[in-house]
């Protein structure tokens, strides 16, 4: 007893001490294991540097710099990940052979057929009860016209949707979702060489597997998004969607940067076999629909990812990106992806049913229009039917609408598909901007100061490709801006289909023009127009080109000053 007492009386006199020590010993593991904390990086290698090399030499620098996997192959980008994440910064920066790098960040998610629960849609028929206004889309004018699924000469029309997943067995989907018919399914084999094994429904990026449905769960997000762009029109089953008839990927992202690039990388190299192949292989997909991002995102800091867009609208495909949900200047505090900078990229804010801002992003320079988002009704994941809201909902809206535009059936512009994809990608876009609404509220707040209209935007179409007189179609392509950003200086390229006068306008932020150059007439063939810059304050600028009575695409340009 006596020995209990004296140790007790030892423990308690040594207590302050013991616990001095306890504390400095638990921030020390604590410490070390920050420091030992393995973030990852992604990479851009150039063609001319294999993995090998680069890996080794970056060894001798960062022994624990270690390669997962592979994010694009034809684009050398790779998933990188290390515990000296301070010294890796500075020793990638200068490093031989490297394009580009970026830490891996997380994002987070963003004829009236005959189904009955359609009058529910306020975005696409108005009825004008509840006090709304003429807040629709027009798209009973505009399935006059289409309803979507093909284009003219029949390739069939694929919108891929980067999501948390979707319930592909939903009643009022699962004939819309897109197979890949060259991929015998769950044979264990990579059927059709693209590098996925039995992706037959697309691919899960964040089980690195080919089950789209998270084991049938579906997802709350993903099902509706996949609803709003393609629900099965005129089935006499619940709702439809913007597009009656089309092919829906479906792609799931894990919930970082590194999982969205590889989803782009897929659709890229599937719509590049789709172009090489004349439509024997891959999947004709004409837009992706991305409802994530980043709040106050920098593209500096992702420069991988916006440069994905020029990659796949090189090709063929517009890109669709919701903006933050919340009520911010982006221009000002940044968001991703709707502030990178693509001609191929289509930015889109949230407007209510009553025609009002929804106090999501906005920004003159970099939200391109505004869509119904607020309460908009469509499919829910449990294989029912409900409201579904935010910039998630808006942007599937204009993903579906340049889905429907690609089935509109004027001989010309299907041909340009195939013979101009990449041209044709930004008259799509052209057309989807000049087609929204005018809204006051919106004037100072997008690009296009308006909502989405379907109607309007398959007439801008419609009046670009005249079938009546299709020599005064497309008939300038722009091939190239550049450099862009520019500092002293910025050529254009273009091609002139017929000899014709033009006009070149350059347009600050605020829509004023400070240079304009025009010609009364300019022959047939390639040519290069120069812009001096030097003078012009830094900032965004606007270019716009008139030939004869048509106007080409706005085109976006940064110009940086000494």
């Amino acid at each position: 007893m006596k020995r209990i007492v004296k140790a007790a009386l030892f423990l308690l006199s040594h207590f302050e001490s013991y616990m001095k020590f306890l504390t400095v010993f638990l921030l020390f593991i604590s410490l070390t294991s920050f420091a030992q904390e393995k973030k990852q990086w992604i990479v851009q290698l150039s063609n001319k540097v294999s993995d090998e090399n680069f890996e080794k030499n970056i060894k001798e620098e960062i022994p624990s710099f270690n390669k997962i996997k592979s994010l694009s192959k034809s684009l050398n980008i790779s998933l990188y990940e290390c515990s000296d994440s301070e010294n890796a910064k500075e020793c990638l920066k200068d490093h031989y052979g490297l394009l580009s790098f970026q830490q891996n960040k997380n994002v987070e998610l963003r004829a009236i057929p005959s189904d009955p629960l359609f009058n529910d849609q306020w975005q696409f028929f108005n009825n004008g009860s509840n006090g709304w206004l003429d807040a629709d889309i027009d798209a009973l004018e505009a399935w006059n016209i289409t309803t979507g699924g093909l284009t003219l000469n029949n390739d069939t029309i694929v919108v891929a949707v980067i999501d948390g997943g979707i319930n592909i067995e939903h009643e009022d989907l699962k004939n819309n979702m897109w197979i890949n018919n060259a991929e015998i399914e769950y044979n264990g084999k990579d059927d059709d060489g693209n590098g996925f094994v039995d992706d037959v429904y697309g691919w899960n990026f964040k089980t690195d597997s080919p089950d789209v449905s998270n084991e049938g769960s579906g997802n709350w997000h993903g099902t509706p998004v996949a609803g709003i762009i393609g629900a099965d029109g005129n089935n006499d089953l619940g709702v439809t969607g913007v597009n009656w008839n089309v092919k829906v990927m479906n792609l799931v992202h894990g919930g970082t940067e590194a999982d969205v690039i590889a989803a782009y990388d897929y659709i890229l190299e599937m719509r590049k076999k789709y172009n090489d192949s004349n439509g024997k292989e891959g999947a004709f997909v004409v837009v992706t629909n991305s409802s994530l991002g980043i709040d106050n995102g920098n593209p500096e800091d992702s420069p991988m990812w916006c440069m994905m867009y020029d990659a796949l609208g090189a090709v063929g495909v517009l890109s669709v990106g919701a903006t933050s949900n919340a009520n911010i200047n982006v221009d000002e505090n940044g968001d991703l992806p709707t502030t990178c900078t693509s001609d191929y990229l289509i930015t889109v804010t949230n407007s209510t049913s009553s025609d009002e801002f929804a106090d999501s992003g906005y920004g003159k320079e970099h939200i391109d229009l505004s869509a119904p988002g607020s309460k908009t009704f469509t499919l829910s994941n449990n294989g029912g039917y409900a409201n579904f809201g935010g910039t998630s909902a808006a942007a599937p809206h204009v993903a579906g609408a340049v889905a429907l535009l690609y089935a509109t059936p004027i001989e010309l512009f299907a041909d340009a598909i195939k013979t101009r994809p990449k041209n044709t990608a930004k008259l799509v876009k052209q057309c989807i901007l000049e087609g929204t609404d005018p809204i006051k509220e919106l004037k100072d707040k997008t690009v296009s100061g308006g909502r989405l209209n379907l109607y309007n935007s398959l007439r801008s179409l419609f009046y670009k490709f005249r079938l009546n007189d299709p020599s005064q179609d497309l008939n300038i392509f722009i091939e190239a801006i550049y450099p862009n950003p520019a500092r002293d200086f910025f050529k254009i390229y273009f091609n002139i289909i017929e000899s014709n006068s033009i006009e070149f306008s350059l347009y600050n932020a605020n829509w004023q023009i400070v240079e304009s150059i025009s010609y009364q007439n300019i022959n047939t063939g390639i040519h290069e127009q120069l812009f001096e810059t030097n003078d012009l304050p830094e900032g965004i600028y606007f270019l716009k080109i008139n030939v004869g009575k048509f106007s080409t695409s706005v085109h976006k340009l940064l110009i940086l000053s000494e």
